[in-house]
């Protein structure tokens, strides 16, 4: 199970129609979709608020970042 708090992601890897907008996209993504039509792999939406990963892709407030630092089990 692999965690997005994008559901615009979730979609594009799903669909199977290849966007214009997509078109920089590598090889890696092709990857994704393959493992996808295989079903190793499930994508789920998580809410923003339970998704400890946001501290590595956004400007946190110090509280948010130390609720991230407390779902990953740091401090």
């Amino acid at each position: 199970m692999l965690h997005f708090d994008s559901q615009s992601a979730i979609q594009v890897a799903k669909n199977p129609v290849f966007h214009a907008k997509t078109k920089h996209v590598d090889v890696k993504y092709h990857f994704i979709r393959e493992v996808l039509e295989d079903k190793r792999l499930q994508l789920a939406k998580i809410h923003t608020t339970k998704n400890p990963g946001d501290f590595l892709t956004k400007g946190l407030s110090s509280e948010r970042f130390a609720h991230c630092r407390a779902l990953m089990g740091i401090g």
